[in-house]
């Protein structure tokens, strides 16, 4: 699977997730914002955040048995069955059931259905995991994840508040790979 990512394409796709969800919120103040849904630009920024997500969940459901995408997954669906109110029993009881609850199938449908604030959230959540546990993106390249965890760390330091911050990183992208690289 890691093989196959070119990692400059991978910041690239994140920053215009990331870029499309400040723009969202920048946008949600305007009289026009029920507009600016409906277009086709804003569809297509939605549907690449649906399957960036949808794309990260079949990595972690792609190897069964590793311990590592099975914490993955279970950590994920807890936290889109929080976020989606999937289910609302403080007990703890469903808390071992959530991957027999939350299926592959309804995953998917939760996901397409959900609201675009809700996706932002679980799409950070993906992120939080691939900077401070073990890259799922990158399962054994360890190279490709000291790169990835590197990026993420400057995507969610304290200089990126608005989307120019982003658009001179974005910018400054390949120095950013081979400085990284130059480091390790």
């Amino acid at each position: 699977m890691d093989q196959n990512i070119d990692i400059r394409e991978l910041f690239l796709d994140i920053l215009a997730i990331v870029k499309f969800e400040l723009r969202f919120y920048k946008d949600k103040a305007s009289p026009m914002f029920e507009r600016i849904v409906k277009t086709r630009v804003f569809q297509q920024k939605l549907q690449k955040l649906k399957d960036f997500i949808n794309q990260y969940f079949e990595i972690m459901y792609k190897d069964e048995e590793s311990p590592i995408n099975q914490a993955a997954l279970r950590a994920q669906l807890d936290n889109i069955a929080r976020l989606t109110n999937y289910y609302n029993d403080l007990s703890g009881f469903y808390k071992d059931q959530t991957q027999t609850l939350i299926t592959r199938e309804k995953l998917h449908s939760l996901i397409d259905y959900s609201h675009i604030e809700k996706l932002f959230l679980v799409f950070t959540s993906i992120l939080d995991w691939e900077h401070y546990k073990s890259s799922l993106i990158f399962p054994h390249d360890k190279h490709k994840e000291k790169l990835l965890k590197e990026f993420l760390k400057k995507l969610a330091s304290s200089d990126i508040r608005e989307v120019e911050d982003l658009i001179d990183l974005e910018q400054s992208i390949d120095n950013f790979v081979e400085s990284i690289e130059v480091e390790l």
